[in-house]
């Protein structure tokens, strides 16, 4: 399975000496491309998908252009469609010297979705890719800097990467940085070839005699502005901050005595939350979605286990579950809970009846287990992969635990 090692080699090393402070090359990382994304799966999603424009974007020499340039109208069933892609007018751009920016195009690979998920287990941020085909001669942006720390796979011929030594300290949504006057290095990359560039440093890109294919992973890194920002809300949709200011002719000045109060107990209360308030905070939010689950609808067509009992078990690359212990009997508004073979509404035997479910919640979803599953939950999300022996010292109710886990889909089984 690859992740981030495949990418950077020594994750530890990677983390102390290269993350967003200076880039990495690895020459020849990935030995064989197309286990991650081959030409005919980039063909197929430009060309037989019925792509949208959003997820397109046709660069030429730093200009985007306007997508009626690359678009039909097209009907798919019985709506009429102004923004589907069409392949023709793409390719045609693309033999004229633009550049393909196929985005967020993970979720329609399995296998880049995949190592999406398995660096975000290993970073701990939202990551997505993009695809960049160019043609020869190609310079689609000019100098610039992204908001997100990225690592470069070069799926298909070369690409020459041009890094400034220079750091802009908080890139925001991206920057273009025409005439930056700074050192720089040049890395000629070559397919399987990898390299990390950090947040905020200036890259030109272009390509030479060769076209070429590059994935772009992008750690769409979450800020103490944005946890700070979900805390906070969260703690004012409490009663107390939904009393009225003062009334009269001046509520300014009434206010000005009781402002200090308020925004001293709310940095008190921000300062009390706890570790469950920030799991929720950071991993309930959209851009982690759900875990790598490929095989869970195919498993229910078939309706038959899996052969024999698994060895090892681990989260689904991707997965946060946040666990909590409120009432076992209230359900989060609009979710469904999943069903265990043996369990009803989600929860597994033995919870039932006592008071002592577990609530777990991921990816929109909830459900309450047994305390036993939930903390072997915990176990995998703190440490990895576990032998189902390991999860409890009965072994056969090890192996609910794991029946129970993949039925779920929270987990799937783990190589040796």
């Amino acid at each position: 399975m690859v992740g981030l090692a495949a990418l950077v080699g020594d994750v530890e090393q990677f983390f102390t000496r290269h993350l967003g402070k200076r880039p990495l090359l690895r020459g020849g990382a990935i030995a064989d491309v197309r286990a991650i994304a081959s030409l005919d799966d980039i063909d197929r999603v430009i060309t037989g998908s019925g792509l949208r424009a959003p997820g397109v974007r046709v660069v030429k020499d730093g200009t985007v252009l306007p997508q009626d340039r690359y678009t039909s109208p097209s009907t798919l069933g019985y709506a009429g469609l102004t923004d589907v892609v069409d392949p023709a007018k793409v390719t045609r751009l693309f033999r004229g010297g633009a550049t393909i920016v196929l985005g967020t195009v993970d979720l329609l690979l399995p296998r880049l979705h995949e190592l999406c998920k398995n660096v975000e287990m290993d970073v701990g941020h939202p990551v997505d890719a993009n695809v960049y085909i160019a043609p020869p001669g190609a310079n689609a942006f000019q100098v610039h800097c992204d908001a997100q720390d990225i690592l470069v796979i070069q799926v298909y011929g070369g690409k020459r990467w041009t890094l400034f030594d220079h750091i802009v300290p908080n890139p925001g949504g991206g920057r273009m940085l025409p005439g930056l006057d700074a050192p720089s290095t040049v890395y000629d990359l070559r397919a399987g070839d990898v390299l990390y560039v950090p947040r905020g440093m200036p890259h030109l890109v272009r390509t030479d005699t060769s076209s070429s294919v590059h994935v772009t992973l992008s750690i769409n890194t979450l800020t103490w502005a944005d946890l700070l920002t979900d805390l906070t809300a969260r703690i004012l949709r409490s009663d107390a901050y939904s009393r009225p200011l003062p009334m009269g002719r001046d509520v300014a000045r009434q206010a000005e005595p009781l402002l200090k109060q308020y925004a001293d107990e709310l940095a008190a209360r921000l300062a009390d939350s706890d570790a469950a308030a920030l799991h929720r905070a950071i991993y309930s939010r959209p851009a982690f979605a759900e875990g790598h689950r490929t095989g869970l609808l195919r498993d229910a067509l078939l309706d038959t286990p899996p052969p024999g009992r698994p060895d090892r078990i681990t989260l689904r690359p991707g997965t946060w579950p946040i666990i909590a212990n409120p009432d076992a009997t209230t359900e989060r508004p609009g979710a469904t809970p999943s069903a265990a073979p043996g369990a009803a509404s989600g929860v597994t035997p033995g919870a039932r009846g006592r008071g002592e479910a577990v609530r777990i919640e991921v990816g929109g979803r909830a459900f309450q287990v047994a305390p036993e599953v939930a903390d072997a939950c915990r176990r995998l999300l703190d440490g990895g992969p576990l032998p189902v022996e390991a999860l409890s010292a009965d072994t056969a109710a090890g192996a609910r635990i794991a029946e129970v886990l993949l039925a779920l889909g929270l987990c799937t089984t783990s190589p040796h």
